[in-house]
């Protein structure tokens, strides 16, 4: 069964709120005859939704039980739709799958709720966190999604022997709590294979989401797996592969390897085997990374040159912005560039009120803080988090910028107009004496651009989302260093300056101090 998922509106909206994206036919059924195939007499799965994976057990010729969970009534209903009746529903609970009686069960397959954290009621995400952690020592970070517990959960219940088959969201194996999660899987359990899918692949084809298909046993752990990269939709490619992962080849629709454990867990598991080629130097030895000023509200504290002197509002109470990557196609940012989306209206002024008492603002700024109040900004959340509601978080203007969520155009910005930018942005200092320009010039190196994905998060479209402390574990090959004759000390990996100067002149990126 293949749904379709509308590019936009309220039932992608209800979609992307309850995580139902279903599994199409060609990956469900390689996945079921995986679990099947050790003889599992009760299938389960812990969001059944429309009956996918059982649908397809029974036209595989399967005779067993089904056991699972779902949350939405009306998903579940639809099930009968493709074949399922009552006597197959039978053993399937309404309700909460993490509140659900423990129970050991020999096959499991899912495609889970792809709920991200912000999503998930603060209360309820703090019991789960405490659960995990009483039940088996694991402190999950408060950033993994309800597909992370949903997998825990599961590899708790599977039988000796049992078999499982979760699709899941690649941030699983990204994220911070990544390393904890799958040192504590791989030493419990027989990690078989990770599938991943090239984007001409994608088997959830318009989702903002990066899948990973992970076939686990629940016996003796090895030290080696099969890693492959799914080239394009090939279900009977796909079937041979799961079942004799151990003879698995490759073929020009789908990549194998075999590949460590601990090297997959270092690198990353929905991410190709990485071996440095020679010395490399991490990012933070000649740089600090911060995210772009969070502003809370940015259709009213950043404005345009119009805005500002319709509201009477001086521009000594503003710097100048850049908050979305589009604003910025190139990898400089000019007061040139400034100006052209100044005039096609787009907002490059932000609010940046002095640290004085209200009384000594000027009369427009008291009238135009009041409209504030009146909107209720005052208690929004991050803004309500500050000393002073209107007063915004300070940047210096950062040399270089980096886009926050790149969609294969991934770059480093030379910031010649000096402004600061909002979250659309992470922003690079280079340590004192690192020239700039010459730091600019080796960022952008295809071999340095290409690591972003060493590093970051995947998502759908070949989308790669880095945060700051991971921008910060970006590696450089001393190779391109030494290329712009920049000599590195290979005994401690440590580059203590980038002295180019000669070679390469450029004016100083103006700085406007601590603002």
């Amino acid at each position: 069964m293949n749904q379709v998922v509308p590019a936009s509106g309220p039932v992608r909206i209800r979609l992307r709120e309850k995580g139902q994206f279903w599994t199409p036919s060609w990956v469900a059924d390689p996945m079921v005859r995986y679990v099947l195939a050790a003889g599992a007499q009760t299938l389960f799965d812990p969001a059944v939704g429309p009956g996918t994976f059982f649908v397809t057990a029974r036209a595989q010729g399967f005779k067993g039980a089904f056991s699972g969970c779902e949350l939405h009534k009306e998903a579940l209903e639809e099930s009968r739709l493709h074949g399922l009746n009552s006597a197959d529903l039978a053993d399937i609970w309404t309700g909460d799958f993490l509140s659900l009686p423990f129970r050991r069960v020999p096959g499991i397959v899912s495609n889970p709720p792809y709920i991200r954290h912000h999503r998930i009621p603060t209360s309820a995400k703090a019991d789960i966190q405490k659960q995990v952690r009483n039940d088996l020592g694991l402190a999950i970070d408060g950033r993994a999604g309800l597909h992370v517990y949903f997998f825990i959960r599961c590899l708790q219940m599977l039988e000796k022997n049992g078999r499982l088959a979760f699709i899941v969201s690649a941030d699983i194996c990204e994220g911070v709590f990544a390393k904890t999660l799958w040192t504590w899987v791989t030493d419990h359990f027989c990690l078989d294979g990770v599938i991943t899918f090239s984007p001409d692949a994608a088997p959830f084809p318009g989702i903002d989401t990066n899948a990973v298909i992970f076939l686990i046993r629940n016996e003796e752990p090895r030290d080696r797996f099969v890693w492959a990269r799914v080239l394009k939709p090939d279900a009977d490619s796909l079937t041979r592969l799961f079942m004799d992962l151990d003879a698995a080849q490759g073929t020009d629709s789908i990549e194998v390897n075999k590949r460590d454990i601990s090297e997959g867990i270092a690198t990353g598991l929905s991410r190709p085997a990485y071996k440095p080629n020679g010395n490399i130097l991490p990012l933070k030895d000649i740089a600090d990374v911060m995210r772009g000023i969070a502003t809370g509200a940015n259709d009213y504290f950043v404005m345009t040159t119009a805005q500002m002197r319709e509201r009477k509002l001086d521009k000594s109470f503003f710097v100048r912005c850049v908050g979305r990557t589009r604003d910025c196609p190139s990898d400089r940012i000019t007061e040139a560039r400034l100006a052209e989306l100044d005039e096609a209206g787009r907002p490059t002024w932000l609010l940046n009120l002095p640290d004085m008492p209200l009384d000594q603002l000027s009369n427009p700024v008291r009238r135009y803080l009041q409209i504030g109040k009146e909107q209720g900004l005052p208690d929004k959340a991050l803004i309500k988090s500050r000393r002073t509601w209107y007063r915004m978080e300070q940047r210096k203007a950062p040399p270089l910028l980096f886009a926050y969520l790149g969609r294969r155009s991934s770059r480093f910005i030379l910031n010649e107009a000096g402004i600061v930018p909002l979250t659309g942005f992470l922003c690079v200092y280079p340590k004192p004496d690192v020239n700039i320009y010459a730091l600019w010039r080796v960022l952008n190196d295809a071999a340095v651009i290409e690591g972003l994905s060493r590093v970051g998060k995947s998502y759908g479209d070949g989308a790669i989302k880095v945060e700051p402390r991971s921008l910060e574990q970006l590696t450089i090959p001393c190779s391109i260093l030494e290329n712009l004759g920049i000599r590195v000390d290979a005994s401690t990996s440590q580059l203590p300056l980038l002295e180019l100067r000669q070679k390469y002149q450029v004016k100083a990126v103006r700085s406007r101090g601590s603002r």
